[in-house]
């Protein structure tokens, strides 16, 4: 068994897993990133626990979550810092979006190394989404597109969220309110795109009830379930009129605004693509 000495708890030895699972800061950065069942905390054998965890669909985001949780307890303990909630969950779901390329197993797609818009080339209507949350003081915004399979553009949203610099709630937040308002212009066929594979497994998986933002996902996946509406992942660089979209939200004071015609600066990105560009992946 691993140990290490706590000196802002009590100075007094604990485990590994107590450490990076079962204490109160590690158990809230879990519960954050969807692994809140009863089942993933009552196992006690460290070996067991880790190997059962890297074999399930969920395995890189249980890794990266592992590893960010076991340095944020060595910050806090050797250089007396703790992080934001909100910076550790991008730094997981920024680590499980390199974790997930880098073991993909398709090696007929472009995309590892060229990325577009619609990289999965649907004939319907498509939505870009992506949150934000940066600047000094931290603000926060959200934001998509609407353009049907030519990339000809149909509406796009902005907003703020001035209570909170949660990226997890943000990026939630785009989802449903797109969806929303898929549904509201009638749209029938959608594929909605996220840069956030942490919300997206979120919806995906069975979501517990205790989970933070579980209505909000609940939500979601009402939208989803009750028209056909679906989400997938895109890279960054496939969402880049999303993210101009969430900047301009986050600039705003404005709780969600309708954009019934392109901001003049977003027509170059809409442009380029619906010709098809590819970007290199950073």
């Amino acid at each position: 068994m691993i140990f290490y000495r706590i000196h802002n708890s009590g100075d007094h030895e604990e485990s590994f897993l107590h450490c990076v699972r079962d204490c109160r800061h590690s158990k809230t950065i879990w519960h954050k990133t969807g692994f809140s069942n009863q089942d993933f905390f009552s196992n006690t054998c460290l070996n067991d626990w880790i190997r059962t965890n890297t074999n399930g669909p969920h395995s890189n985001l249980f890794l990266a979550t592992l590893w960010w949780t076991w340095r944020h307890r060595n910050l806090m303990c050797l250089n007396n810092e703790t992080w934001p909630l909100s910076r550790l969950i991008t730094s997981i779901q920024n680590s499980t979006d390199t974790i997930s390329s880098a073991f993909s197993h398709d090696q007929s797609t472009p995309a590892k190394r060229l990325v577009k818009w619609n990289c999965g080339n649907f004939s319907c209507t498509i939505l870009n989404v992506d949150r934000s949350c940066n600047g000094t003081p931290i603000r926060t915004g959200f934001g998509g597109t609407f353009r049907n399979m030519h990339g000809f553009f149909l509406s796009a949203f902005s907003g703020c969220i001035s209570y909170s610099n949660d990226i997890l709630l943000a990026e939630l937040t785009t989802i449903y309110h797109g969806l929303r308002l898929a549904k509201n212009m009638g749209i029938e066929d959608l594929v909605c795109y996220s840069n956030s594979l942490l919300s997206i497994n979120l919806i995906r998986w069975d979501t517990s009830h205790y989970h933070v933002y579980a209505v909000l996902v609940q939500d979601i996946k009402d939208l989803l379930t009750t028209s056909n509406f679906s989400i997938h992942h895109t890279l960054r660089e496939g969402n880049q009129s999303a993210n101009f979209m969430t900047k301009l939200g986050a600039a705003s004071d404005i709780d969600i605004v309708i954009h019934s015609s392109p901001p003049t600066d977003l027509m170059g990105l809409l442009r380029t693509d619906a010709m098809g560009t590819y970007f290199p992946r950073a």
